[in-house]
This record gives C-alpha cells, structure tokens and sequence, in this order.
C-alpha cells in the first residue's frame, strides 16, 4: 500500500455488517461467504468512494448489481 496510513481504516475488520453480509451468503449456501464477504465490502466501500470523491449518490440497482455478483 502506498500509504500505510490508510491501512488501519481501509483493512477489513470484523464488525456487525461484517457478519450480517457473511451471514447472508452463507444462508444462501456459498461455501466460500467470507472470501465472498471481503469482496463484496470491498467492491461496496470502493463504489461509495468513488461517488464521495465524483459526486452522485449509490443507488439501490448498483447495489443489487454487486450482491448479484457476489451470489454468482
């Protein structure tokens, strides 16, 4: 990482949403929910990011568009 000050608020940690996303995939019967977990969250706080710094809100379709991928 460039810079390592980013790391300790950028590395997913184990928390309440976490769990529930992880919950959620492994109720749906993916063997593999917590790698699908980190990826999901990833690609979430990656789409929030992006709409913080262009401006623009999420909206409810890309949302779905990246647990669809997540459930494939």
């Amino acid at each position: 990482m460039h810079h390592p000050e980013l790391r300790e608020i950028l590395v997913p940690r184990e928390n309440a949403a976490r769990r529930a996303v992880r919950n959620f995939l492994a109720e749906r019967g993916l063997e593999d929910a917590e790698s699908r977990t980190v990826m999901l969250l990833t690609c979430v706080d990656g789409l929030v990011f992006a709409r913080l710094v262009n401006g623009g809100q999420v909206s409810a379709e890309e949302i779905h568009r990246l647990v669809a991928a997540a459930l494939a």
